[in-house]
């Protein structure tokens, strides 16, 4: 797999805005493989530490001549980007992954995953978020299938699932690697699998291998669209639009129970309980807790509405998300009681809520001009404070946290890493 370390040492530092940081001595270090945090999508970071005070830009790294920058995966000393450049360039699509310095925001390295005439996808989108580290490796999904990578660009395998994202709301397909498999979500099919009426699936891959050990396709004629599935005691949770929620055993497929309920996020597993946000057709939004081992359903919230892509956060007994995108609401996870609300007027993002113990992590829009973080307290949901990027354009990732840095993609083209500072003048940390 060809490296581009010659393109970054031309790149050089334009592509990064350094900001005096408050950082000590220690090397910073990461540990967030994945958007949602785990294996069951929950954002449930509590060991971890985010900048809770004062949220500023440590530093920010522009990925060039791209767009669709996925969500941050910070590992050791290293933050890996997805991206694909489909929107705003000519020629070949080309999806790649970028490397970034986790303490400063430097290129380390870059590297293609696929390369495509602009005619071969059908929608003209080559790739959104999926990138995933498990055992050492990088799990990359575009437009021709999943790719698996090593940390320096080398390919593992390939396996053309023709099923790779779109321009719509539902821009993730981030697989769950674990047990010897990876369960690899389509997330929308952009080419012929089985024929001219292939169907959205989920594939289980052997991880050492890259052959195919089993797919389930939603039986449905509705829009059986697949969301990130969630694992846990070998079993996969599966939602899918129309389709509803299925429970699969990991190794064989077999299908141990299904529910059918207008699914439009993920499955978000935690405390015995499977939960799922949905939408009817009449606009009515809902969230839904079904118990793992049955599918049966315990309890549903009503909202006043969403749009498709909404992401729960499950953590020390509470569901978190985003209603109407404006509010941001936490549920009691085993009675559905809502326990308080935050409304921000100008919209909270759809993403996974990163959650620590002290803090809870969204992308909000403060004004009409100023995009961020906010910080908010889990037990009142008062707002501790907000990480502004001036006149962003919306944060288009899930928050990773790691050593007291929040790291996310903005802009569709900029990652952003926040630190907590003593003082600050113009946005510039001074302590």
């Amino acid at each position: 797999m060809p490296s581009r370390r010659d393109v970054l040492a031309a790149v050089g530092t334009g592509s990064i805005g350094l900001l005096a940081g408050c950082t000590g001595d220690d090397p910073v270090r990461g540990d967030w493989h994945r958007a949602g945090y785990d294996d069951g999508n929950t954002g449930d970071a509590r060991r971890h530490r985010g900048p809770k005070s004062n949220p500023v830009v440590k530093w920010s790294a522009r990925i060039p001549e791209t767009y669709n920058v996925s969500s941050p995966v910070l590992v050791d000393d290293s933050v890996y980007v997805g991206y694909g450049n489909d929107e705003f360039s000519s020629g070949a699509d080309t999806v790649g992954v970028r490397v970034l310095d986790l303490e400063t925001g430097r290129p380390k390295d870059d590297f293609e995953v696929a390369t495509s005439p602009r005619d071969a996808t059908e929608n003209g989108a080559t790739y959104f978020d999926s990138v995933v580290h498990a055992n050492g490796n990088l799990f990359v999904q575009c437009f021709d299938g999943l790719h698996s990578l090593t940390t320096d660009g080398e390919e593992r395998w390939h396996v053309p699932m023709h099923g790779g994202p779109t321009e719509g709301g539902l821009r993730t397909a981030h697989s769950v690697v674990t047990d010897g498999f990876v369960y690899a979500p389509t997330a929308g099919v952009t080419a012929d699998t089985d024929g001219p009426k292939a169907k959205e699936a989920l594939y289980a891959i052997d991880d050492s291998s890259g052959q195919v050990v089993w797919k389930h396709v939603p039986q449905t004629d509705e829009q059986g669209w697949t969301f990130p599935p969630a694992y846990a005691r070998g079993v996969v949770y599966l939602s899918g639009l129309d389709y509803g929620v299925v429970a699969l055993n990991g190794k064989s497929g077999f299908v141990q129970w299904k529910t059918e309920l207008a699914a439009n996020g993920p499955p978000v597993l935690a405390d015995g309980r499977v939960f799922v946000s949905g939408e009817l057709p009449s606009g009515e939004a809902f969230v839904v807790a079904l118990d793992a081992g049955t599918g049966d359903e315990q309890w549903r919230v009503s909202g006043r509405g969403t749009w498709l892509g909404r992401r729960l956060g499950v953590a020390d007994g509470k569901v978190y998300f985003t209603e109407n995108l404006r509010d941001f609401v936490a549920l009691d996870a085993a009675t559905g009681d809502e326990l308080w609300r935050h409304n921000y007027p100008s919209g909270v993002e759809r993403s996974t809520p990163a959650i620590t113990d002290e803090a809870i992590y969204v992308g909000a829009v403060k004004n009409r001009s100023d995009d961020g973080i906010a910080v908010l307290d889990p037990e009142t949901g008062e707002e501790v404070s907000f990480g502004a990027i001036e006149n962003g354009n919306g944060l288009e990732s899930s928050i990773a946290l790691s050593d007291g840095l929040a790291v996310v993609t903005a802009n569709s083209d900029t990652v952003y890493a926040f630190e907590s500072c003593g003082f600050s003048l113009a946005g510039h940390c001074l302590s």
